[in-house]
């Protein structure tokens, strides 16, 4: 178990971390709070971040004498096992066997197994509070240092402002607290005092923690042990350590002290993996499915009105089965007045004014992800606010959708920030398969709760279909068209749980007309309801009126209701439902360019969702196509990066594969356009129109002269792999036969004088009859008369001369 993080104030010390106090309005008496106390965490004088307070002491191992051994945590301080005074025996999670890899992270990511750690090591020999991190409780102010005139010193009155100190330990090995708890010694220096190793002798010889009071005279350090034992006792989740009790045992001077009894938890904390690997950092998945297992924890506090405070590496424990969050120290209510715990460089900077919020957790969160995937920036101590420069930082370069997501965690405006913690973990998952997607070559796809899935597909037929006109002699238009881009696009889905809900359940109908009429019923429902509509129900059935007149492309009625809810104030946070429907509105209204950041703005909201990006792709390449813009390379790239990032993601998406092999073609990367298609799975109904339009690709990615033989040979083939009964493979045929021939007359020859294509010799008298055959068996069943005298003409010209 990690060390805690010292409370201590440091006010405007450079080597200290601000105490901040939200002080109660004045005005009327207020119902009485948790009164909480600032949690300051002093650096730690061996690397360079802010850490857990550490103590200076002599370990019983073989260590550097200069290294402090209070930075260990709970169960490893990296010291020589003491000689034990109890049964061999214990119950302990740690010593559970384990195999070696476990997979976290929504079973996603391989995490090495953690060893089991003896308990007996934690204990210090000599446990002495460094002199460089001893500060007043109450200013912050450096206390107890030597001067010229006088030694150090580890208890006495901080000439700054009187209060009192003593960073001298209360409980020493062989002391029974509350008749029950004997004391093993003092295993580490945290954010209320001293940490003890302790056993229960009264149930089972089981390991447990003892949180000490640092300021035992103090009457607001107590009221915060009390505070403590009043929630805290009835915190429960398997990913937050278990408070066992709450005990008091009379101090040096015979006043009672308070101690929190905890369930002791072997293993390391992500502070203790960021150091023994330093300088690097985490690997980035590792460091996402670490959080992702600690954010249901956060949730659940959120659920009972709880703010967790201090999210941050040495706070998250790694055992041999779990991963868990450590010291409650700074667990206070929401809004809650008086003295706040947090550590400098990871706290929210509007937690004085608003008090502990989920927002503010939720930026403790993006904080702690930061400091575990990137070199952040430090000054005197501490992590200084924002993020690296992508252009500096390569894991953000590389990653763009999460720094996308810390930019969102970590926004100074809180209203920004992600609404949940359960809201971040499901971003997160969406990030973390991204990621993994590009480092393992494989598809993690992934049922959004948000979005539905694409609701039908587009860009798939558009240059296959050109190859149509030579059986009915029109001309196919090439371009995406926006309306069925719309109409393709995913659409947010109600939450089920949101009371309107069961109103509104009646109006997913197909048609459109019907759903609006279903839409008036359900407003009718909700106004003859009892206790009225919920609170929900305006927004809700607005949104799904917006939606059925953009299913019926009557954008200026959607735009009317759209600009009505937007216009509406808002308690919370901008719902990104209005911006996606204002973008499929302006996608209709031909306003690509506002359609994108309407699209972006929802990609800066839910930077792990599929669905803003496939809308981004799609919207870049309108642009592409309809618009005359001063920078098409720009919106090239765009197109392809997130055609390209949804298509490694979920090869479900397969419009996602065609826009991708579009954009790649114009590039003149025909190799990776093909195979993109390629990827399109067999069971896919659009899976021959893929094999197809890579096979077009192929014969026009450059004019007939400047392709090889092996380019017509590989078409060739591709055509007759065909599926029997493929309607296009006879204008395939023809369409390869006629480009063979346009190359074999521009002098070109096989190597091979043996040569042939579709079996016939690669020459060009039976090029010519190929073709003649394909265009007068097309002609048996063209449509339309006069086209199909245009296809005899044609093959009576392209066939081979004869002498009779």
């Amino acid at each position: 178990m990690t060390t805690p993080s010292d409370p201590t104030p440091a006010a405007t010390d450079p080597e200290g971390t601000r105490a901040l106090t939200r002080p109660e309005p004045a005005g009327p008496h207020w119902p009485a709070r948790t009164e909480i106390t600032a949690r300051p965490e002093p650096p730690r004088a061996d690397a360079e971040f802010e850490g857990t307070q550490a103590v200076a002491a002599t370990a019983r191992t073989v260590a550097d004498p200069n290294t402090d051994p209070g930075d260990a945590d709970l169960s490893s301080a990296g010291a020589e096992p003491r000689t034990p005074t109890r049964p061999s025996q214990r119950t302990a999670r740690m010593t559970r066997p384990r195999t070696n890899v476990r997979r976290l992270g929504a079973g996603l990511v391989p995490i090495p197994a953690v060893e089991p750690v003896d308990p007996e090591a934690a204990v210090l020999d000599d446990p002495v509070v460094a002199e460089g991190r001893r500060f007043c409780w109450r200013c912050g102010k450096p206390v107890g240092r030597a001067t010229p005139t006088r030694p150090s010193t580890t208890a006495g009155t901080c000439e700054t402002c009187g209060a009192p100190y003593d960073f001298r330990p209360s409980l020493y090995p062989g002391d029974r607290v509350a008749g029950q708890y004997e004391i093993q010694g003092c295993i580490a220096h945290g954010g209320l005092g001293w940490i003890y190793l302790a056993i229960d002798r009264n149930v089972s010889d089981r390991w447990v923690v003892l949180k000490g009071l640092l300021h035992a005279g103090d009457a607001e350090a107590q009221a915060v042990a009390v505070a403590e034992r009043q929630f805290l006792a009835e915190v429960a989740h398997p990913s937050i350590v278990k408070i066992h009790n709450f005990v008091e045992h009379a101090g040096p001077d015979g006043d009672p002290i308070g101690y929190i009894v905890m369930e002791y938890v072997g293993g390391h904390s992500l502070r203790d993996l960021l150091d023994q690997h330093a300088p690097e950092r985490m690997p980035v998945t590792e460091a996402i499915a670490y959080l992702l297992e600690i954010l249901p924890a956060l949730d659940y506090l959120h659920s009972v009105g709880l703010a967790y405070n201090d999210l941050k590496p040495d706070n998250i424990m790694i055992t041999t089965d779990r991963v868990e969050l450590i010291d409650l120290g700074a667990v206070s209510q929401f809004e809650a007045y008086g003295n706040l715990y947090g550590t400098r460089g990871y706290q929210a900077p509007e937690i004085a004014q608003t008090g502990p919020t989920v927002a503010s957790d939720i930026y403790t969160a993006g904080r702690t992800l930061a400091v575990l995937t990137l070199h952040m920036p430090m000054e005197r101590g501490a992590y200084t606010d924002g993020l690296p420069d992508p252009a500096d930082e390569p894991v953000l370069a590389r990653h763009q959708f999460l720094y996308r997501l810390l930019l969102r965690a970590t926004d100074r405006d809180p209203e920004r920030r992600f609404a949940s913690a359960r809201l971040l973990a499901t971003q997160l998952t969406g990030v973390l398969r991204e990621i993994l997607a590009v480092e393992t070559g494989t598809e993690h796809p992934q049922l959004s709760t948000l979005f539905s899935p694409p609701r039908t597909s587009f860009g798939t037929v558009e240059l296959i279909a050109q190859t149509d006109g030579i059986i009915d002699g029109i001309a196919r238009d090439t371009l995406l068209r926006p309306n069925e881009v719309v109409a393709a696009l995913p659409v947010p889905i109600i939450d089920p749980g949101d009371p309107s809900a069961p109103l509104l359940a009646g109006a997913a109908h197909p048609e459109p007309r019907h759903a609006l009429d279903e839409l008036r019923h359900a407003r009718q429902r909700a106004a003859a309801e009892p206790g009225g509509a919920p609170e929900t129900f305006e927004q809700e059935v607005t949104l799904a009126e917006a939606r059925a007149h953009l299913d019926l492309e009557e954008p200026a009625a959607a735009r009317l209701l759209l600009t009505r809810l937007a216009d509406e104030p808002c308690a919370g946070p901008p719902d990104w439902r209005i911006d996606w429907y204002l973008g499929l509105t302006e996608l209709l209204e031909l306003e690509y360019e506002r359609a994108f950041a309407r699209f972006d703005a929802v990609l800066e909201a839910l930077p792990g969702e599929i669905a803003p990006k496939l809308a981004l792709a799609a919207t870049a390449e309108l642009v592409l196509q309809h618009w005359d813009s001063p920078d098409p390379e720009q919106w090239r790239v765009y197109a392809e990066n997130y055609y390209a990032t949804v298509w490694r993601t979920d090869r479900g998406v397969v419009s996602a594969a065609f826009g991708l092999a579009r954009q790649l073609a114009a590039a003149g990367n025909i190799t990776a356009a093909v195979h993109a298609l390629d990827q399109v799975p067999p069971a896919s109904r659009h899976y021959a129109e893929a094999r197809m339009t890579a096979i077009l690709m192929l014969l026009t990615c450059a004019p007939a002269a400047d392709l090889d033989e092996a380019t017509l040979q590989v078409a060739a083939a591709r055509v007759q792999g065909l599926p029997p009964g493929e309607g296009r493979a006879a204008q395939l045929r023809i369409l390869t036969l006629g480009i063979a021939l346009g190359w074999v007359q521009a002098g070109k020859r096989p190597k091979s004088p043996r040569a042939t294509l579709f079996g016939s010799p690669f020459t060009e008298r039976d090029l010519r009859r190929g073709i003649e055959t394909g265009l007068r068996a097309l002609a048996r069943s063209a449509p339309a008369r006069t086209h199909r005298y245009a296809l005899v003409d044609l093959a009576n010209a392209v066939r081979a001369k004869s002498w009779f």
